[in-house]
């Protein structure tokens, strides 16, 4: 160990390069040289790349612990490697933010590499023989190795745009595996729709990082630590501008609550916005409904997503930003009470699907949802405990049903119908290692007593009871937590166990007891000529071989999976404190990471003798859920469901249509965009192209064809046109133009207007406004001079004739002003954030801005505001 630190110091540690870069360097070549390679070598390199970056992220783990020493600090360790300056953010008037591309590992990063490397290769091995007749192989392999790569990248990275692009990584390889088999349409549209509502969720990370580099100066992991106290400072976010338009015309009352103003603490926007990001990756509501639709891609590919890697980038970011989380309870509340919305609305559903892969998609929404539900409230290791639980029996479950379906496409390879559960049951038989496998995660994800699932969820429902987030002092009207919040959020949990227990066991009896519905099983069975079956009615009959069990690199990852299923829990057994046994070192490992945090986690009183009552709750919810599905299922052999769904017929409907979610964005949200697309197409082609586009040319064209009648070529024509030409420009020039300079002194009231000079000009005026001539004769007399008294007007016409007898006549209208003998100071009102109205002086009196004082003697243009011209 000693010569490994020497080789790979903490300050440089360049291991963590070689983790992130091998599965990158496997889906370059599979992508570049896979057809010449051939399957062995693609396997090889997919394989290999992935098996040795598992190796180096357990030394990783191992050195990681060994770098402290024995003892508290140990487990405080972080090793890092900095590689170079990506770019420089400039703040306003606040230097700048430099960001690196850095990778670091601590004991949170350290275990989710091991969750991933570990479980990925076991899932390319298990892809390996499900996916080798597909003549797509080695662009399979390609992805599964990019996925690997995107996923390290995010977990590794020190800082949040060095995640983000780990994070826009895994959602890039999710639409091309998804969308693998794009050949068929449904497949095509999972893969598209995933993306699209990823992209939702990204926008809120990219808003959350804004923030945050505007209130911390930093988007790397120790520099928002340190300056996570600025968060703390108040934004008004509402009215959004000075007032509220609409409350000019309420009523007075609602007027003033209109543009009253909210203020909420940049830590709650920075949390809300981190979790909108979080909710889309990990299928959270409203933006679950990627995730059901996921299971278009390859089984292995469901396994990969849902299980170790990219639904739980959402839960991962919470727990790595949770220093910021706790400062607002308003975001904590919310990330918990989704949490429990979501593991009971996706259970409903999960209730009336017989797709295998379809009920297992929303059991992993749903377990998601008791993931957010533990962060939520402080329990942030209990949280991530049940990511590496879930990780362990869902690829398991997933990696089961792939093997279920595998058996069915001996005689059936319509995709619906080998994944449908009515053509299943009495599989344990033919597939004895599925079924153990299958067995141990099933009773990991009910909660059976002593299994994994037991301790992380459980954990999770004494959590959600007993602990809240508390309000930091020094800020004031902050959101409390609600004193019901404990009690609804449990509710939440403990409906969801109980749903969990009854579906996973419909799922479970359906796939393994009973008879075998898939066809009739005859001895030395040959297939037809014709080749295999195709989509089969319910009703009909299909004679076949026996179900076989898979190879064993298929059965072999579900033997670990499942084992790790069984015995997994042990690694943070805080339920055996019932016995008086105390067995968590994962939650001791993970302290240094949540100790900021968890300063600001609170219990209720009480809450530590009551751990015995809410296990005794837990066992209860698995007794009924799983008991209620064996009476349904094997007592009655479905006859009490088959009644109730004729009885209920609508409402099994709309359960079974996933509770028209998908419906609904599809006449709303969608049905927005479309009708936005609608109009923005017709408006291009009647008003951009119909109306711009083409009056414009056909102005062009009218110009054109009218000039073309003027270049005829000869020079008779243009010699006329310049004759014209100069004719009107010669008659502008002789023609009389009475234009004046008129002089005020508004000061003294003394008033002139002076005419224009012109060739063989003379005038004649009318002073004294009464419409008459003051002579009956043009004379040489060019200007006039009087006096007005004060807010006097008078009119003033002049007449120039000139040397052709032509006569131009214009009126000046002229105002003697009021002096302004105000002497005020002009004040700017406006309403500050508090709602009081402060008043700020203006430095100078602008004078009025319709007519600019006139200064004595000042010479006022024809265009001045105060004369009033006329002809």
């Amino acid at each position: 160990m000693h010569a490994l630190e020497e080789l790979f110091p903490a300050s440089d540690f360049t291991l963590l390069a070689f983790i992130v870069l091998l599965p990158l360097l496997g889906a370059v070549v599979n992508g570049v040289f896979g057809k010449r390679l051939g399957r062995d070598a693609v396997t090889l390199m997919g394989l290999g790349s992935v098996f040795v970056s598992f190796l180096f992220a357990v030394v990783t783990f191992a050195m990681l612990h060994h770098q402290g020493g024995e003892g508290s600090e140990a487990e405080s360790a972080k090793l890092v490697w900095r590689g170079w300056e990506w770019m420089r953010l400039s703040l306003h008037g606040a230097g700048s933010v430099s960001l690196w591309v850095s990778l670091s590992v601590d004991a949170l990063s350290g275990t989710m590499a091991l969750v991933v490397t570990g479980i990925g290769f076991l899932i390319h091995l298990y892809s390996s023989k499900y996916m080798e007749e597909d003549p797509g192989y080695h662009r399979f392999f390609t992805y599964l190795n990019l996925f690997i790569f995107s996923m390290l990248v995010l977990i590794l990275g020190d800082s949040l745009p060095v995640l983000f692009v780990g994070w826009e990584g895994v959602g890039l390889c999710s639409y091309l595996l998804i969308g693998f088999w794009f050949g068929e349409e449904k497949n095509a549209a999972a893969g598209k729709k995933a993306f699209i509502t990823n992209r939702i969720g990204d926008f809120g990370l990219l808003v959350a990082m804004g923030l945050l580099v505007y209130y911390c100066g930093a988007l790397d992991w120790s520099g928002i630590e340190g300056a996570r106290d600025n968060l703390l400072t108040p934004v008004q976010i509402w009215p959004l501008g000075d007032h509220v338009p609409l409350a000019n015309i309420l009523p007075n009352a609602w007027g003033v609550a209109l543009n009253t103003p909210r203020t909420a603490t940049a830590a709650t926007l920075v949390g809300l916005f981190l979790f909108l990001g979080a909710a889309g990756k990990s299928a959270q509501l409203p933006l679950y409904v990627w995730l059901p639709d996921a299971m278009a891609g390859p089984t292995p590919v469901s396994a990969l997503i849902h299980a170790a890697t990219m639904v739980t980038a959402g839960i991962y970011l919470v727990c790595r930003t949770s220093a910021i989380f706790v400062l607002s309870p308003a975001a904590m509340f919310v990330v918990a009470l989704i949490g429990g919305l979501t593991a009971v609305w996706a259970a409903i559903i999960a209730f009336a699907q017989n797709d295998i892969k379809k009920v297992l998609a929303y059991s992993t929404v749903s377990q998601l949802g008791y993931m957010f539900l533990g962060v939520g409230v402080g329990a942030f290791s209990a949280g991530f405990f049940h990511v590496l639980t879930h990780a362990f029996f869902k690829a398991c479950m997933f990696l089961g049903a792939g093997s279920v379906i595998h058996a069915m496409h001996a005689r059936i390879h319509d995709t619906d119908a080998s994944q449908d559960m009515r053509n299943m049951g009495g599989l344990r038989k033919y597939l004895p290692y599925t079924f153990l496998t299958f067995a141990a995660s099933w009773a990991a994800i009910i909660g059976v007593p002593g299994t994994s699932g037991f301790f992380s969820k459980d954990e999770i429902l004494l959590k959600a009871y007993t602990s809240y987030i508390s309000t930091p002092l020094r800020v004031q009207d902050s959101f409390e937590w609600p004193k019901w919040g404990g009690s609804v959020l449990y509710g939440l949990g403990l409906a969801g166990a109980v749903m969990t227990a009854f579906y996973m066991t419909r799922l479970f009896i359906g796939t393994f007891f009973g008879e075998f519905k898939g066809w009739d099983i005859v001895k030395k069975w040959k297939e037809p000529a014709h080749g295999h079956g195709g989509p089969q009615d319910h009703d009909e009959k299909l004679e076949g071989p026996a179900p076989h069990e898979s190879p064993w690199q298929m059965w072999v990852p579900l033997a670990i999976l499942g084992t790790l299923a069984l015995f997994g829990g042990f690694l943070n057994a805080g339920a055996l404190e019932v016995i008086g046994v105390k067995m968590t070192p994962l939650e001791h490992f993970l302290e240094p990471v949540f100790k900021t945090a968890s300063t600001s986690v609170r219990v209720i009183d009480g809450a530590e003798h009551m751990l015995g009552s809410f296990l005794g709750l837990a066992l209860a919810a698995v007794l009924v859920g799983a008991g209620g599905a064996y009476y349904v299922y094997v007592m009655t052999k479905g006859e009490f469901a088959r009644v109730f769904t004729e009885k209920f017929p609508g409402f099994h409907q709309f359960v079974f249509d996933k509770l028209r979610v998908d419906e609904f964005y599809e006449e709303t949200v969608i049905g927005a965009v479309d009708s936005l697309a609608e109009f923005g197409a017709w408006a291009d082609k009647w008003i951009v192209d119909g109306i711009i586009a083409k009056l414009s040319s056909f102005i062009v064209r009218g110009s054109g064809s009218l000039l073309r009648q003027l270049q005829t070529g000869r020079i008779q024509a243009y010699g006329a046109v310049m004759v014209v030409g100069l004719g009107s420009v010669g008659w502008f020039l002789v023609a009389p133009h009475a234009n004046a300079q008129v002089v005020a002194n508004q000061a003294d009231g003394a008033y002139s207007v002076t005419a224009t000079p012109g060739l063989g000009y003379s005038y004649r005026w009318d002073e004294n406004g009464d419409g008459k001539p003051d002579s009956a004769e043009f004379g040489d007399k060019a200007s006039v001079s009087f006096n007005l008294d004060i807010d006097k007007t008078r009119t003033v016409s002049l007449e120039v004739k000139n040397a052709f007898g032509q006569v131009a006549t214009r009126k000046f209208e002229l105002t003697r002003p009021k002096p302004d003998k105000s002497g005020l100071t002009t004040i700017d009102v406006t309403q500050g954030a508090n709602g009081q109205l402060p008043g700020t002086p203006r430095p100078s009196q602008p004078g009025r801005p319709s007519a600019p004082p006139i200064l004595p003697g000042a010479q006022l243009p024809a265009g001045h505001p105060a004369i009033r011209q006329g002809e």
